[in-house]
């Protein structure tokens, strides 16, 4: 019994089908789908895209400085107990 499923998964001596391989075949296409997708996208509304990132990048800085103010508080604030 566990030859003749052996000689059906075997597929005429060129590989072998194991759960793993169709799991991976999955989650390998629906990556390079996705990345396509991306990329078609990034093409099509580049002109949006780049406009909203040069409209909002001082938006994006007034966000980044205090986060970046805090971390380095806190860090010196840990340096400074524990010396």
């Amino acid at each position: 019994m566990a030859q003749k499923i052996l000689e059906v998964v075997k597929m005429n001596d060129y590989c072998e089908i194991t759960v793993w391989g169709v799991i991976k075949r999955f989650i390998e296409g629906w990556v390079a789908l996705g990345c396509l997708l991306v990329i078609y996208s990034c093409v099509k509304y580049r002109k949006y895209i780049s406009a909203v990132f040069t409209d909002s990048i001082l938006g994006w800085i007034n966000l980044a400085i205090p986060i970046l103010i805090a971390i380095f508080a806190v860090g010196y604030m840990i340096k400074s107990l524990v010396r």
